[in-house]
């Protein structure tokens, strides 16, 4: 596993570092002469200290507030989610909403392939609905639910990749309102998040959704423990999409015996399913300057 682990993360730095092995560095840029430069020596820091730094975890330290895992229960043809962040971001970033939602599969509109591109990226499914499809306890109306596989990180360091490589975060998926999920990236962290539709029918939207719902409680079953590569935001969706396109259309989740960075990448995935066909090449997407006008029912 260990070997695995460490060929995974030799392909994963190999994608993000040949871009930059073909540009001059930045010393050659700021000296095309060539001339000999005399740069002052680096304190380094303490070994321990660079340690604790990188891989420093404080198992007393809360679990992250805007992070919980959703639960399910069915009955009656119909899908109870239960701890469903809900309206927007409180000002102490600590007195989220949560929701219990009541979801009519008959009445799904539509399943959306959402991504983000910042930092490490990050893929999410977004399910649109048609009128009395999603009903909150309080009866309100939901038009569209986001559910994503994350590490339950900590307060107040938040999401750490050395964190995320050491096996650090249980895995939990994450079922937000899309108006709780779009006023958090966007308005607190001004950041953008894209969309495509996916190419399937309504018979395959569906069982995308018993499948996701499925996936929720074998997580919430076996607590399992968030992996980069190989049980991570983004495999985790690759693998449920896989399960609902024909063979042609999907992502392999392992290339000779080694993880795939296609099915672990956000930003590769995106590109391999385009090319494929899975996801439409029609790109939506919502963000500081669209914010108030975005409707993600209209994509």
């Amino acid at each position: 596993m260990m070997k695995r682990l460490f060929l995974a993360f030799l392909s994963f730095t190999a994608f993000y570092s040949f871009s930059s092995a073909q540009q001059p560095s930045a010393l050659d840029q700021l000296n095309p002469s060539g001339e000999q430069l005399s740069l002052p020596p680096l304190q380094l820091p303490e070994r321990g200290g660079a340690i604790d730094y990188t891989l420093g975890w404080d198992d007393s330290a809360p679990l992250s507030y805007a992070q919980r895992p959703a639960e399910v229960t069915a009955g009656g043809g119909t899908e109870v989610i239960k701890s469903v962040r809900s309206g927007r971001t409180p000002a102490d970033h600590k007195s989220y909403a949560w929701e219990t939602v009541t979801v009519n599969p008959a009445l799904i509109e539509k399943a959306l392939y959402a991504y983000k591109t910042f930092g490490t990226g990050h893929t999410f499914l977004v399910f649109t609905f048609k009128p009395g499809g999603a009903v909150d306890s309080r009866g309100t109306e939901i038009p569209a639910l986001t559910f994503g596989a994350e590490g339950w990180s900590r307060e107040p360091q938040g999401y750490n990749i050395t964190h995320a490589l050491a096996g650090k975060y249980p895995l939990i998926w994450l079922a937000t309102t899309f108006e709780s999920y779009a006023d958090y990236t966007v308005n607190l962290k001004q950041k953008e998040i894209f969309f495509r539709n996916i190419s399937i029918g309504r018979e395959s939207t569906l069982r995308l959704f018993g499948l996701l719902l499925a996936r929720i409680e074998e997580t919430n079953r076996n607590k399992e423990t968030y992996n980069l590569f190989s049980n991570s935001c983004t495999n985790n969706p690759v693998n449920l999409l896989n399960q609902v396109v024909p063979e042609p259309q999907r992502i392999s989740l392992e290339v000779a015996g080694l993880m795939n960075p296609n099915a672990s990448i956000p930003k590769y995935a995106v590109k391999k399913y385009t090319e494929k066909g899975t996801l439409r090449a029609a790109e939506s997407s919502i963000g500081p300057g669209n914010f108030d006008s975005f409707d993600i029912t209209k994509i």
